[in-house]
Parts: C-alpha cells; structure tokens; sequence
C-alpha cells in the first residue's frame, strides 16, 4: 500500500483520494483497531485504494451484544454505527477537486462485527458500495429473521463472505443464510468457508479478497 494513515475522525490509508482509482471503508471488529484494518488491507496487494477506516470508539465495540440477538436491543448503538459508516462512504468517494466516485467505484471490507455491520449496510444502503467484502459475518438478528428487501435492490453488488466451520461467533449456518438473503435481493454472492479457521482473517482470505477486489467492474 503507499503512503500512510494518520490518525483523525477517520484513518486514512494509501494513496491520495484524487489519484486513486477506488474508494474503500475499513470496518473493524469488537475490541480491534481501524489500525489493524489497514495493516489487513495493506495485505490485500491492491495499491489502487484511498482507504478510509472508522472507529467505534473509546470502548472499540460498534454494539454490545451478540449480532443473532433479538433486533431491538441492537438500538440505539446499530443505527449510530451505521450512520458513522455512512459518513466513511462519504468521505471515501470524495476525490476532492477531481469529483465524487460513484459506487461501482467503491469498496466496503469488514471483520467479525465489522463484518456483520457492512452486511447491514448493503441492505440500509444498496448501491452506495457495489464491492462488499464480509470477513467472517452476516445478517442481524435471530433465527428466523425475515430480511425485507426486493429482488433487485442489489443487482450490481458483488459480494464475497467468508466463514469457518468451526468459529464459535458467526455460524456457518448464518453465513449461507446471508449470502442467500442477499442473492435474493440481486447480488452477484461468492461464498468461502475456510475448514478449522479460527475467529481471523487468514492469509488464505486476504488473497481471495484481494483478487475479489481486483475483479470489480470499474
């Protein structure tokens, strides 16, 4: 990745908004780092990308519970979380005097609650990021949840979701559950479930996810 990141309301990493060719958003997990976020996206082999990473804050947690709980008790901190991704997004497609990047230009990569919250705003938000990657995440809510949505809110979306089948956080049950949700609703889902991975991000999905990225249409 060239240039740096220094630290503000948002990270920012790579190289310059008005010379890269994409915009990306950083979302990091439950007691981890937008640090760690750009460590993991320098890793990605794609040096195309003004990166932008937010912070949950002090306490580094976007939401206290656990993302299968009962929808309510997410609130008032999920709707918050997804408004300061939103304003990453913002941020991200700012190239400054050259103009705004429109979504086919624009990535979205998180990790474990990180994970599940851009699997949350490509449904809030559907077409802001056509390039969603989801380390180790899904949907929220319970079993059973009925996800509202129509059959072409997401057409042009691509979307790749990882998993393990033994991580004790993000079933794999819930990570097929979430890419189907989502095919159901337009998107172009790739699904990898990684045997006896632990709750990370292994080098194995770092590839795969760089050449997902590699892959968008723009």
């Amino acid at each position: 990745m060239t240039g740096g990141y220094k630290r503000a309301r948002f990270l920012e990493a790579g190289p310059p908004p008005g010379a890269a060719e994409l915009g990306g958003v950083l979302i990091h997990g439950r007691y981890r780092t937008p640090e760690e976020m750009v460590y993991l996206a320098s890793r990605l082999n794609r040096n195309n990308i003004h990166w932008i990473a937010p912070s949950a804050g002090h306490d580094r947690t976007w939401y206290p519970g656990l993302f299968m709980d009962p929808l309510p008790s997410h609130e008032p901190f999920l709707t918050q979380a997804i408004h300061r991704i939103d304003n990453a997004v913002d941020r991200a497609g700012d190239k400054g005097e050259a103009g705004r990047l429109d979504g086919e230009h624009l990535v979205m990569l998180g990790f474990s609650q990180g994970a599940c919250l851009a699997a949350e705003y490509a449904l809030r938000h559907p077409g802001r990021c056509a390039t969603t990657v989801i380390l180790t995440g899904g949907l929220f809510g319970p079993p059973g949840t009925q996800w509202s949505g129509s059959p072409a809110m997401l057409a042009g979306t691509r979307v790749l979701i990882t998993g393990s089948d033994v991580d004790e956080w993000i079933p794999e049950a819930r990570v097929h559950e979430t890419a189907r949700v989502m095919e159901s609703f337009g998107a172009d889902v790739q699904v990898r479930i990684y045997r006896g991975r632990a709750h990370e991000v292994s080098d194995a999905e770092l590839i795969e996810a760089g050449a997902f990225i590699a892959e968008s249409r723009y």
